[in-house]
């Protein structure tokens, strides 16, 4: 087979295999599959739990209202049967729950920080 025939049988073998990846996602439906509701939405409850104890809530407020809220959401999705929905709303929520408790985390080192570095600017011979 000659090298540009090759090529030719490549191209089309590709072409066939995207349209029949393509098919297959479209026939799938708007949402994939995103896991089990309930286990997702224990698990987002729980990271914001474990937000609010590292003060989220006041450092990182936005990051705890959009996890709230995607969480209030899972919970309609939930009860309305949606469960691909309430699973993504669920998972949604855990992540803004898991982005404001380390938000939090790096404004208690930054004082932190900042007070170390205030303490050794008052020592004698240490940084001016």
């Amino acid at each position: 087979m000659s090298l540009s025939r090759r090529s030719s049988t490549v191209a089309l073998v590709a072409s066939l295999l995207a349209t029949g990846a393509l098919g297959a996602c479209a026939s799938a439906g708007a949402f994939p599959p995103a896991g089990e509701p309930n286990a997702a939405t224990s698990n987002a409850e729980r990271l914001i739990a474990e937000a609010q104890q590292a003060g989220a809530d006041s450092l990182a407020a936005d990051a705890m209202a959009s996890a709230r809220t995607n969480l209030a959401a899972a919970q309609v999705e939930l009860r309305a049967r949606n469960n691909d929905r309430a699973a993504l709303k669920a998972r949604e929520a855990a992540a803004d729950a898991t982005y404001a408790k380390a938000a939090a985390q790096r404004a208690v080192a930054e004082k932190a920080r900042a007070a170390a570095q205030a303490a050794l600017a008052t020592l004698p011979g240490g940084p001016q």
